[in-house]
């Protein structure tokens, strides 16, 4: 049995595991002529300290964060488009502010109604995910729609 999903989200970092993700969720797309979100969700918790937790991050970094991760979501728009062969009225960037559990479970799906839910495996070892939790661990268990997690394939 083939879904038809008509509104995908995924969830995208530099990891190795959103890329994958990200591959996944274009083919998808594609063969649902569906509509794709790339959420990049900056998590306000870990823009607060760099350095170890040394040194507080002031407004003009966050700043130069933000700019940095819109560029880089605007640069893979476009690659896609060019690249994958979709079009124009199909894929859109989105950048958030926020804990990404709250952003990918509940605020971003209720604004944009999404039906599909794709992620990459966690990159975290055994001890953080046993001490904070996955982010996709979290997603599967409280999201509204069906949910992919995509494998790490190394």
């Amino acid at each position: 049995m083939l879904i038809d999903y008509r509104r995908i989200l995924v969830a995208v970092n530099h990891s190795d595991e959103a890329h994958q993700a990200l591959a996944r969720a274009v083919a998808i797309a594609k063969r649902n002529h569906a509509r794709l979100d790339i959420l990049r969700v900056l998590d306000i918790n870990s823009l607060q300290y760099k350095a170890g937790g040394q040194t507080a991050i002031d407004g003009e970094e966050v700043y130069d964060i933000e700019q940095e991760a819109e560029q880089d979501l605007i640069k893979l728009r476009e690659k896609l488009l060019q690249e994958e062969g979709l079009t124009e009225d199909q894929v859109f960037v989105h950048l958030r502010f926020g804990s990404p559990r709250t952003v990918i479970v509940a605020d971003f799906p209720a604004e944009y109604r999404n039906d599909l839910l794709v992620l990459g495996q966690t990159g975290m070892n055994a001890l953080r995910r046993v001490t904070a939790g996955s982010v996709a661990s979290y997603v599967t268990h409280a999201a509204s729609c069906d949910v992919l997690i995509v494998k790490n394939k190394q």
